[in-house]
């Protein structure tokens, strides 16, 4: 169990304020969608909506049963010296975060970005604190060792910096599902790709925090980078005469790019620790 640290109260409220933000947000756009937002609206008539709107309402109910699970012993730990054991409850922490983030992913009727990337924000924060434990945890244990066991921890750290810019980059080349009016087959394609990328992308970047979230290093498999620009890059490339996704791209090819360049580094000095330690 977790010691009940400075450190572990700041990854907690990092959870907490992103569950209650999202969530807020999200149960907001449920309840006013239907008339809200012009062409985004429920009674505008468009399919997109009606598919937006039910993966919204089901990420948020589906999101509420999980957070329930989780919150109540995470506000204790944060507001009393009771530690809480987030060991044991990892993966039921990050099912909620992966849940919610579902319907953050849909453009409803009525959509506050600011306040999601706020959200948004508040999880990274608890991605940088445990970092912050990895890193103090490999000095604090190599303070009394020899050189090459520093040198192992020093690697440890490097790889879970690294972790922590990928995994903010790689959520941000997520595209989130946007309404389209281009003209028939290519729409119903292009809502098919995209809705897929979500239900693709949301469950591999919960499984790469998972990753993190356990040992402070994330996965730094060649797939994953490829899973992103296959579908990723397919949605912004099928909307492109009709608006071209900047934010997306952009993020996409920084995520890629720093796979290549510090990634696939980090993936070397992970699997050299792994062979010493054998």
């Amino acid at each position: 169990m977790e010691k009940n640290t400075v450190l572990s109260k700041l990854k907690l409220i990092g959870f907490i304020l992103y569950f209650l933000i999202l969530f807020a947000e999200r149960l907001l756009a449920v309840i006013l969608s239907p008339g809200v937002g012009g062409e985004y609206a429920l009674v505008s008539g468009n399919v997109f909506n009606y598919i937006a709107y039910a993966v919204t309402a089901l990420s948020v109910a589906s999101g509420l049963v999980l957070m329930i699970r989780v919150l109540p012993k995470m506000f204790v730990s944060v507001f009393t010296r009771k530690a809480y054991d987030f060991d044991a409850n990892r993966k039921s922490v990050i099912l909620a975060v992966t849940v919610i983030l579902f319907g953050g992913m849909m453009h409803t009727g009525f959509t506050i970005a600011p306040v999601q990337f706020v959200s948004y924000g508040f999880l990274i924060a608890a991605m940088v604190v445990r970092t912050i434990e990895c890193c103090r945890e490999g000095k604090r244990l190599a303070a009394d060792k020899d050189e090459l066991t520093a040198g192992k921890f020093r690697l440890r750290s490097y790889a879970s910096v690294v972790s922590v810019i990928y995994l903010t980059l790689f959520a941000m080349a997520v595209p989130v599902s946007y309404i389209s009016f281009q003209e028939m087959p290519l729409r119903v394609v292009f809502f098919a790709v995209e809705f897929t990328t979500v239900f693709v992308l949301v469950p591999v970047f919960g499984l790469l925090m998972l990753r993190f979230f356990e040992s402070g290093v994330t996965s730094f498999s060649f797939v994953y980078p490829v899973i992103i620009l296959l579908f990723s890059g397919a949605t912004v490339a099928l909307k492109w005469r009709e608006e071209i996704n900047w934010f997306v791209l952009i993020f996409l090819i920084l995520t890629l790019v720093f796979y290549l360049s510090f990634g696939l580094i980090a993936r070397a000095k992970v699997k050299r620790l792994v062979t010493e330690e054998e």
